[in-house]
């Protein structure tokens, strides 16, 4: 929904790296520079468990 959907492109114009997470292919592949496929619900926890060593934990 725009405007909030054209956050992504002003973004990757900016040099920031975009990360999708979607389970399918969607027009924000070409401007993601990293397409995670699956849902959320199982994508995140799995990325978080294996990039995060727990710095930071209370």
């Amino acid at each position: 929904m725009y405007p909030a959907a054209e956050i992504p492109h002003v973004a990757a114009r900016c040099g920031a790296t975009v990360i999708q997470v979607n389970p399918d292919e969607t027009p924000l592949d070409a401007v993601a520079g990293v397409n995670l496929r699956g849902p959320a619900a199982v994508v995140l926890p799995a990325f978080v468990a294996a990039t995060w060593d727990g710095a930071g934990q209370m």
